[in-house]
């Protein structure tokens, strides 16, 4: 007579509230999606609430894929709502991408290291076993979670989102438009002292063919001209009104200005949203942004933040 195994529903309990509560945390950091930790606990709660279910016979029509489906669209719905709806179809992908990695990980690491014979047998024994996970292997699925988000995020950044976050800007000024590529710099935080308009900065070279002549023989006079003679010079300039003094700190530049130019409109464009802006200076830069040139601005992330919520 076979030896009947145990069942422990606090265990089991805990052991999913653990692992929801880390791959919550992983979608979290590889979906760049925003959750408190209460937040996260919730949704953790709900999924080790769903599992310890799962062991009553009489809920057995749990099991169904329809269930499961509704079920992970509460929990991250519950996590980190409000989201939009292609916001919520990314959350939901890295959700289960890192809740099968983890699994799989598990799975493979019980399959190949355990000398248990019964792991060789039956679904239903293996997935008892599982019920009846060891500690370990529970660490091993976290460890695997933890690593896929760290890695997962500088891969993004890296590689991804180096495309997602170059977005086109049109810049207007005196009934000309300049196309031009912009890369988000969330390191950008310059604004007009005056204004606080935030400071998209472009490239001289692009904005040269529309410049006044005056403008533009300072800057040829000088790679790095100083501005506030600039301005002087270009006191009667026709751009005279348009022209501000921007000042920044960067390395080996503690007092750093530069020329700032105020556009008659700024247009960004998203995948989700157009948005026109007066309310921006163009900080005129008089070198390359990019050495292979697939970028000539850097945009401020406030005006990405008000084309993602217009």
């Amino acid at each position: 007579m076979t030896e009947q195994p145990y069942v422990y529903i606090d265990i089991v309990f805990v052991i999913n509230l653990v692992m929801d509560y880390t791959i919550l945390w992983a979608t979290a950091k590889l979906g760049q999606l925003q959750a408190p930790k209460r937040r996260l606990f919730l949704g953790a709660l709900i999924g080790a609430c769903y599992s310890a279910v799962l062991l009553f016979p009489n809920f057995s029509y749990m099991y169904s894929l329809l269930v499961r489906l509704l079920l992970s669209l509460i929990i991250v719905g519950v996590t980190f709502a409000p989201l939009k709806l292609t916001k919520l179809a990314q959350a939901l992908i890295y959700f289960y991408l890192i809740a099968f990695t983890m699994g799989g990980a598990i799975l493979g690491g019980i399959y190949f290291l355990s000398n248990n014979p019964h792991l060789y047998g039956t679904m239903n024994e293996l997935m008892l076993s599982l019920v009846n996970i060891k500690y370990t292997w529970l660490l091993v699925g976290v460890a695997v979670a933890v690593v896929l988000a760290k890695l997962g995020v500088g891969f993004i950044k890296k590689n991804l989102l180096k495309n997602y976050l170059r977005v086109p800007v049109t810049i207007c000024l005196a009934s000309h438009r300049l196309e031009v590529e912009a890369l988000l710099d969330t390191g950008n935080q310059l604004k007009d002292p005056i204004t606080q308009a935030p400071v998209l900065i472009a490239e001289l070279r692009v904005l040269a063919p529309v410049m006044p002549r005056d403008i533009q023989e300072v800057f040829q006079h000088s790679t790095d001209p100083e501005v506030h003679k600039m301005i002087a010079k270009l006191a009667h300039s026709s751009w005279s009104s348009r022209l501000r003094v921007i000042p920044f700190t960067s390395i080996g530049k503690h007092h750093g200005m530069l020329l700032g130019l105020r556009p008659d409109e700024v247009i960004v464009r998203t995948n989700e949203r157009t948005v026109r802006t007066k309310n921006v200076v163009i900080g005129v830069y008089n070198k390359a942004l990019c050495p292979k040139g697939s970028y000539q601005a850097l945009l401020h992330p406030d005006l990405i933040e008000s084309a993602m919520s217009a």
